[in-house]
């Protein structure tokens, strides 16, 4: 209404003028195109403010335009308002899909690749931005993950699960799945189940290693049963003499197997309460060394024996670490040609002490050596029944050294020799027994 007034202001005023000075038509005139002129003149500065509102001042002085200008102004603060927000929701989105341990994928229609986290990069070698708008079938070439894929228009089935290979790794199983996202759009989720894929094949072994160690044992005893049932009277004392040593043999085989298995077991679940006190180490290794030299596989083994001074102590379960040192010594003599040499070492540095078994037989195969704490696992199929293990010494070993805050590594080449080395915490070194515990 202002903008009226102001226009028939200049009408009146420009007339009055004109009548003064004897123009009144031309003054009227100039006085609306000056007027027309700079109402065009503050559109043009509208035009610029609206385009580019940090470089220019917004224009003044017509309340219509200033209206507008303020209407323009809240509307800006509400876009930003409303941007901000959701920047912060995407913001806070892509920090949560950062944190998982999955690799998400957002696709197109037609597969192309929308955004991707981190992990992606990891699992799948797809970086964002990096791979923006590339088809993931040209990243994935797995046979399987193809057969998700519609060839005639590019689209990826959703809502299907399928194992793959790792394009960045062989060795790593993914599960990949599609799912429907957004409108068009669809979500590729990939997680890493190499651990489940080894449990699974370590559990089929388990099952299949326990019937194949009891099956010897209960053939023999089956048949020597089947035997007595059958003719019990006719058995001469010479055939009693020869079987009954055997079938006591299997049956302690499978005594000692169950015992270890239980053992074993209740290592994993926490059951057994440690019992930590000093132990002289160098002792243990005497103790042990002395029952290794009465093992029926004993064959003149050089077992030598190298501690340090004033270093021989150790707060653990005696029993457990008598444990380890009897497993990892014995496995060295029964796997060790006549007459060779067996290292055991005990050294303390500022970080740890570690006890390491060394022997120089055959040696093992660099892709043996992560499974070999598995139970049952064997690197010789044939090998271990012929000298009379059970393939759980190790097993015990690794979790004996886990509830002591130790570790074991192995090291081992085809025919020098193999080195097991029990890494335990330097707080768990003492120089001597403390008072306070009674040492062993």
């Amino acid at each position: 209404m202002l903008n009226y007034w102001r226009l028939i202001g200049i009408i009146i005023g420009s007339a009055l003028f004109g009548l003064i000075i004897g123009r009144t038509l031309l003054v009227m005139l100039l006085a609306i195109l000056i007027y027309t002129f700079w109402l065009q003149q503050q559109w043009i500065q509208l035009g610029k403010w609206v385009n580019k509102p940090k470089k220019n001042p917004s224009p003044k002085g017509i309340r219509a335009i200033d209206e507008a200008c303020r209407t323009i102004e809240k509307t800006q603060q509400q876009n930003r308002s409303r941007k901000k927000k959701l920047a912060g929701y995407l913001k806070r989105f892509q920090a949560a899909t950062d944190a998982l341990p999955d690799a998400i994928v957002v696709l197109g229609q037609y597969g192309e690749i929308n955004w991707a986290n981190h992990v992606a990069k990891e699992l799948i070698g797809i970086t964002w931005p990096k791979d923006s708008k590339n088809r993931i079938y040209n990243l994935i070439r797995d046979p399987a993950f193809q057969e998700l894929i519609n060839l005639e228009t590019g689209q990826v089935t959703a809502n299907k699960a399928v194992m793959v290979d790792s394009p960045l790794d062989k060795t790593k199983k993914l599960e990949v799945r599609v799912i429907d996202y957004t409108g068009d759009n669809q979500m590729l989720i990939a997680q890493d189940i190499t651990k489940t894929v080894r449990l699974q094949v370590m559990r089929r072994d388990f099952v299949a290693n326990v019937s194949h160690e009891l099956r010897t044992p209960l053939t023999v005893l089956m048949g020597y049963l089947e035997m007595f049932n059958t003719d019990v009277a006719g058995f001469s004392p010479s055939q009693w003499q020869k079987a009954l040593p055997v079938m006591c043999q299997q049956t302690e085989r499978m005594s000692d197997m169950v015992h270890e298995l239980l053992l074993l077991s209740h290592l994993e679940m926490g059951e057994n309460v440690l019992t930590i006190a000093p132990v002289n180490v160098e002792k243990v290794i005497s103790e042990v060394i002395d029952d290794a030299h009465h093992l029926e596989a004993y064959q003149q083994q050089h077992i030598h024996f190298n501690g340090q001074e004033n270093l021989h102590w150790l707060l653990a379960d005696k029993n457990q670490l008598r444990s380890v040192v009897s497993n990892l010594l014995f496995n060295a003599v029964k796997y060790t040609p006549a007459e060779s040499d067996i290292h055991i070492t005990w050294q303390v540095d500022k970080k740890q002490g570690v006890l390491t078994v060394e022997d120089n037989g055959n040696g093992i195969a660099e892709h043996h050596i992560e499974r070999l704490t598995e139970r049952f696992y064997r690197v010789d199929k044939g090998r271990t029944q012929g000298k009379g293990g059970s393939g759980l010494g190790l097993a015990i070993v690794k979790h004996i050294l886990q509830r002591h805050d130790a570790k074991l590594s192995i090291n081992s080449k085809l025919g020098v020799g193999t080195t097991f080395r029990c890494h335990f915490p330097i707080t768990a070194v003492i120089e001597e027994p403390v008072d306070s515990f009674q040492s062993s």
